[in-house]
């Protein structure tokens, strides 16, 4: 009987936790920070790229603009049409036995797309795939990327 009861609150605690765990914020850093090209490209053209950043101050400074500890879960409204896409990329992870001289190329590590005219994004990554709320300013800093040509 004891051992039943130990199993039934282990599952209660599990179940509890994962499902008050997809309520909060996002708590585990994506990465972002990690970037060393973004590629700006519409949602209805996902191929045609509008704008590239590679200097690694304008990488840096577009990172710390998006003030990822401020994002809230949310789903957009409905009605939002989707805008932007980001696509951010990293250079590829040297593994045992490889020189790090070996050229690994970059890999993408997430796309960040925004909704036109509205303060929510969709954050995908290999593990995530997540809607937020972001502040005011990161979303209109978000909409008028793509007139900033690089």
């Amino acid at each position: 009987m004891m051992k039943k009861v130990c199993m039934l609150l282990i599952f209660v605690s599990v179940f509890l936790f994962g499902c008050s765990n997809e309520k909060k914020d996002l708590k585990e850093d994506p990465g972002l920070d990690k970037s060393e090209k973004i590629e700006v490209s519409s949602e209805e053209n996902p191929d045609l790229v509008l704008s590239v950043i590679d200097n690694q101050d304008e990488v840096y400074e577009f990172v710390n603009t998006l003030k990822i500890d401020k994002w809230r879960i949310a789903d957009a409204p409905s009605t939002s049409t989707k805008e932007y896409m980001y696509k951010m990329y990293q250079e590829g992870t040297v593994t045992l036995g490889e020189k790090k001289t070996d050229k690994k190329g970059l890999k993408q590590i997430a796309t960040i797309i925004t909704y036109k005219d509205s303060p929510y994004i969709e954050l995908r990554t290999k593990k995530l795939h997540l809607n937020f709320k972001v502040p005011k300013d990161v979303a209109e800093y978000l909409s008028n990327k793509e007139n900033q040509k690089h």
